[in-house]
């Protein structure tokens, strides 16, 4: 089994898509709404300059519409949430006199966050509880004891900080090389007191996978092929591979755990 060249494509451009369209939705419904209140089409046909709707109101509603039409969309309440701050955002930069200097800060936290969209075409996408747990039945099937579980590409930390506490008698570690990214996986790790999670900054392509019973990966489309491959060459026999949500054209995969979140999240899972 496996995943077409065309469903990849879909499955990482279309959330961007659906974002646009939020927002142009709420954008046309704005404009109109303030058309009708005579603030645009009063001076244009002669009948006075009309009610108008203040600035900040204009903001709200496109916040507020951008919000309602994400989720109906089918995005989750983290990307509506980014909706609802763009328009504010956006009216801040305009309207408010903001020091040069903040623009950037904004962009070497940014950058900082987000370094691997550039080079390896990866946004941050981060795990959630029921990919977690579902992770945890896996874990569960293996049944050993003295294994080691590393998250290439860690992002936040989350994924091995819940296992580390399930799992005390296994290794987990992570890999990030976002530098914000890494330095709060690092202290989150650090401040959970958790002897048997550790998170290291570098790139994943230098890890030698050949000392992991299990090797996770939330990334995109587009590095996948590289890293089976990867994994398949350097994991040793009766090792496992999980990717969440992407796979590669022409590569076996053993099972596919369908979850019941809101991003309808699915892992495929490959014993090497």
């Amino acid at each position: 089994m496996s995943l077409s060249k065309q469903s990849e494509k879909t499955a990482y451009k279309r959330p961007f898509l659906r974002l646009l369209a939020g927002q142009a939705v709420a954008g046309s419904l704005v404009v109109l709404l303030d058309m009708a209140t005579g603030s645009w089409m009063g001076p244009m046909v002669g009948v006075g300059a009309g009610v108008g709707l203040e600035i900040w109101v204009l903001v709200a509603l496109q916040a507020v519409g951008a919000f309602v039409v994400t989720l109906f969309l089918g995005l989750g309440r983290g990307w509506a949430a980014i909706q609802f701050v763009l328009p504010w955002a956006t009216w801040g930069v305009l309207y408010l006199d903001i020091p040069s200097w903040v623009y950037l800060v904004c962009f070497i936290l940014t950058y900082a966050l987000y370094r691997n969209v550039g080079s390896e075409r990866v946004p941050l996408y981060l795990s959630n509880p029921t990919t977690w747990r579902a992770l945890e039945g896996v874990l569960e099937d293996m049944g050993a004891e003295d294994n080691r579980f590393i998250d290439l590409g860690s992002g936040l930390g989350g994924t091995i900080s819940y296992l580390g506490v399930k799992y005390p008698g296994w290794r987990f570690e992570g890999i990030e090389s976002a530098p914000l990214a890494f330095m709060i996986s690092w202290l989150r790790t650090l401040g959970g007191g958790q002897g048997n999670v550790s998170v290291g900054f570098g790139d994943m392509w230098d890890a030698d996978l050949s000392k992991y019973s299990v090797v996770y990966a939330f990334l995109s489309p587009a590095p996948m092929a590289r890293l089976l491959k990867k994994a398949i060459d350097e994991m040793r026999p009766g090792g496992v591979f999980i990717s969440n949500s992407f796979w590669a054209d022409g590569v076996q995969f053993d099972r596919c755990l369908e979850l019941t979140d809101g991003r309808a999240t699915k892992l495929y899972i490959k014993k090497i």
